[in-house]
């Protein structure tokens, strides 16, 4: 890649020296703790690169090539040699550029991948996977990552995290539809019979405490397309509601994952599972049911950080007004819109955030990045992150006559990659 990718001036150049090396705070993502553990080794190029990931699987679909090619039983090097086909005709997804960034960065890799190079690619990408530089801590170590946060769920073993630099994240979906398999879990582990919405509470109570002492900082729910309707969405709102006290209680930050529209094709979702990279955006989310979740919040006990994640960017300059609607003494930004997320996340998607962010909030409080990725190759996303957050603060400090000084602009730039991010892992209350 180019030294000077997606930095276009010597403005942005220079935003961008100032927060290159910084190091990374990755606050929510699925990489696998296990394999970090276990210290995994990757059997090819498609094993590392294509098979965990989801967005390259959507665009091979999208090109029309069978499914037996993507999660079927295809060898490893047909899947990459039919991505490889398409690759060139990506151009203008941030695939395309995370792709090449992936290859550049970690395999030294600079051919574009086509149907003339997968060769070449594939059996120099294989040949340094079988050194010990590339096993997955071998290769998480090249980043630079101070904190990073893969969800767990409340009843996962936790024995993997570290409780330092890799510490859980609490993936909540589950906790607000218990299933009798979920109720019998957390009456072996706590001791607790059930029997009410007290109980259960206290219950899962007892369970996030243990995910504090292992570093927990964030709890992250789904509020997809339709969450509020009807009175299985009253339930859940107020047990969201119950919850994020509880959260509130520890320091926790609070992610809301808004809008998504999961279910689509059922005949995707039987050939390649929940994650299969299908899901869409969904309609224009109620906003005033959501302020109302927050108010309970604010009202019965605290209100937990909150950032928020909208998958419909329609609704972006709506929920980052919220910055403004609910704040607390002494605290940076307590509700907050969040990184471009999922189909978001790419040039056009991050700018719109940004200028959301700018219009009706304040910039310099942004959270910054996260990958939200399984992919170990995901975190260049912070590096393609900060080169078009330089460029962007460049263009409107010329454009928009903002007049900041140089040391202006990249202290902005820092907090936005680093420090703002960095302030949400300090534990801000303890429970009482």
């Amino acid at each position: 890649m180019e030294e000077n990718f997606l930095l276009h001036t010597n403005g942005a150049r220079a935003i961008y020296d100032a927060v290159k090396d910084l190091p990374l705070i990755d606050f929510h993502n699925h990489i696998s703790v296990s394999d970090i553990a276990a210290d995994r080794r990757y059997e090819d190029l498609c094993d590392i690169w294509l098979s965990c990931d989801p967005y390259k699987h959507r665009l091979m679909r999208i090109c029309g090539i069978d499914e037996h090619y993507i999660t079927g039983d295809a060898s490893g090097f047909e899947k990459y040699s039919k991505f490889c086909e398409i690759f060139p005709l990506l151009a203008g997804n941030p695939v395309y550029d995370w792709s090449r960034m992936e290859l550049s960065r970690i395999f030294g890799i600079e051919e574009l991948p086509s149907k003339d190079t997968a060769r070449v690619i594939w059996d120099t990408a294989n040949e340094r996977l079988r050194s010990s530089e590339y096993s997955t801590q071998a290769i998480l170590s090249r980043f630079c990552i101070e904190y990073q946060s893969p969800v767990a769920a409340l009843t996962d073993d936790l024995s993997c995290f570290d409780g330092k630099s890799t510490a859980p994240s609490l993936r909540g979906d589950n906790l607000l539809l218990p299933d009798e398999k979920l109720l019998e879990r957390l009456k072996k582990e706590t001791g607790k019979e059930i029997t009410d919405t007290d109980s259960y509470i206290a219950a899962v109570s007892l369970l996030l405490d243990r995910f504090s002492a292992a570093g927990c900082r964030f709890a992250d729910h789904s509020l997809d397309t339709g969450f509020f309707e009807g009175e299985q969405g009253a339930k859940k709102a107020e047990l969201l509601c119950r919850l994020g006290v509880e959260y509130a209680a520890r320091g926790w930050t609070l992610l809301l994952h808004i809008g998504a529209k999961r279910k689509t094709s059922e005949r995707l979702a039987r050939l390649a599972g929940p994650a299969g990279g299908y899901a869409a955006a969904g309609k224009s989310f109620d906003t005033d049911a959501l302020c109302d979740l927050l108010g309970s919040m604010e009202t019965r006990g605290g209100l937990p950080d909150t950032v928020l994640f909208p998958l419909n960017m329609s609704d972006q300059a709506v929920l980052a007004v919220m910055q403004g609607s609910f704040s607390e003494d002494g605290t940076l930004s307590k509700v907050q819109l969040g990184p471009a997320w999922w189909w978001c996340d790419h040039a056009f998607g991050i700018e719109h955030t940004l200028s959301s962010i700018a219009s009706f909030g304040v910039l310099s409080a942004f959270i910054g990045m996260t990958t939200d990725s399984r992919s170990i190759l995901s975190f260049v996303r912070h590096d393609y992150f900060r080169r078009l957050l330089a460029s962007w603060i460049d263009t409107q400090n010329t454009k928009g006559d903002w007049a900041l000084t140089p040391p202006l602009q990249a202290e902005i730039a820092r907090r936005i990659c680093y420090e703002n991010a960095k302030e949400k892992i300090k534990i801000r209350g303890a429970k009482q």
